[in-house]
């Protein structure tokens, strides 16, 4: 292939960096629903339980909580083609990673925009990680860039049933910050994966007791007309006590429907936008050329996120949270390399499961 023109390289060093961590964020609208069913839904023989009652959080301005959170992470990735099409990220042919650590998170409550809703900003570090594992081949001690856990400084909108609210309409990354560069592709699409996540599931707008369930679906707009489906199933299956305090013990399934972002049109945008205002036949041409062959797509395989919460109902928090998540994130892109402008292709698929624990260290008002 000859060597592009100045123009084609140009354009293509200005949109590789526009799909840096600073690109353009996706729209998102919500709905939800949630119904209540009868204890028949309970799998587990309910223990003897307070009468039915509100499920809400104690959500005041001004009140500081924490959690200690340990976290376990088990990555495998396999990829092929040119790494360079992934520009710095320096995603690797093999790797097998296993990660663990602890940290302390410090959950801060204000007043949100609308009566009934509340900012609650989440901040923590994974200071001391374990790594075990190799990255093609080679042993390693530390977590590779590509997986590398950044600080946690996050803020949620919410409601005092724990719903989330998207005031901006956008959305955050539904990788989960695990995927470097691409965290511009924004937590809500993936339940479970990002350790910075309100502790608890949402709760209904009526009265619940043991045995009752109750599910909430989520419709999210994600860089596309058809939307990301969020289904989340929450059943009370016990009440038990911790530290001599009574709570409900909440088991919750949350699955989110396959996620497919196709940047194509994205690239087509922003390579037409830069087009000169009397372009040259050859460079219509040189540019045709590679448009037709220019491919950028990410999928996120149905993602499913199993917890077991145990929730103080006369406190209104949750005591303790364990999460179990999985997805597969598969990348397939042929693009301009970023020196050369000739087109480069890289397939990759990524599996990850994570264990998290929550443990409140601190409650409101301690």
């Amino acid at each position: 292939m000859n060597r592009p023109s100045l123009f084609v390289v140009a354009v293509t060093v200005l949109i590789l960096a526009a799909c840096g961590a600073d690109g353009s964020e996706p729209t998102s609208t919500t709905t939800s629903t949630s119904t209540t069913q009868g204890a028949e839904e309970s799998t587990t023989t309910p223990s003897p339980s307070p009468q039915g009652q509100l499920l809400s959080y104690n959500l005041e301005d001004g009140t500081t909580f924490s959690y200690q959170v340990d976290l376990n992470q088990q990555i495998e990735v396999s990829a092929s083609g040119d790494p360079s099409a992934m520009g710095d990220d320096g995603i690797p042919g093999e790797a097998t990673i296993e990660i663990s650590g602890s940290a302390m998170f410090t959950h801060t409550v204000s007043d949100g925009p609308e009566p009934g809703t509340y900012e609650v900003n989440i901040k923590g570090a994974f200071d001391d990680l374990t790594v075990t594992g190799t990255v093609d081949g080679e042993p390693v001690d530390e977590a590779p860039e590509f997986v590398e856990l950044e600080p946690i400084d996050v803020t949620f909108l919410i409601d005092d049933q724990g719903n989330l609210i998207y005031e901006d309409e956008t959305l955050d990354d539904p990788f989960g910050g695990i995927f470097g560069g691409l965290e511009a592709f924004g937590s809500g699409s993936a339940p479970g994966l990002d350790p910075g996540q309100f502790v608890g599931p949402p709760f209904p707008d009526e009265e619940v007791s043991v045995g009752d369930t109750w599910t909430d679906e989520t419709e999210t707009f994600f860089l596309g007309d058809d939307p990301v489906v969020t289904s989340t199933t929450s059943t009370i299956v016990d009440v038990d006590q911790i530290n001599g305090v009574d709570v409900f013990v909440i088991e919750t399934q949350s699955s989110t429907s396959l996620i497919e972002i196709d940047l194509g049109e994205f690239f087509l945008g922003l390579f037409t936008a830069f087009m000169p205002e009397n372009p040259s036949d050859e460079e219509k041409a040189e540019l045709q050329v590679m448009l037709d062959q220019l491919k950028f797509t990410i999928s996120v395989d149905g993602t499913r996120s199993d917890s077991t919460t145990w929730f103080d109902p006369e406190a209104g928090i949750a005591l303790r949270s364990d999460v179990d998540v999985s997805a597969t994130i598969s990348m397939d892109i042929n693009v301009p390399d970023e020196t050369t402008g000739e087109l480069v292709g890289f397939q990759m698929e990524m599996g990850m499961t994570q264990q998290i624990s929550y443990q409140l260290l601190d409650s409101p008002g301690a």
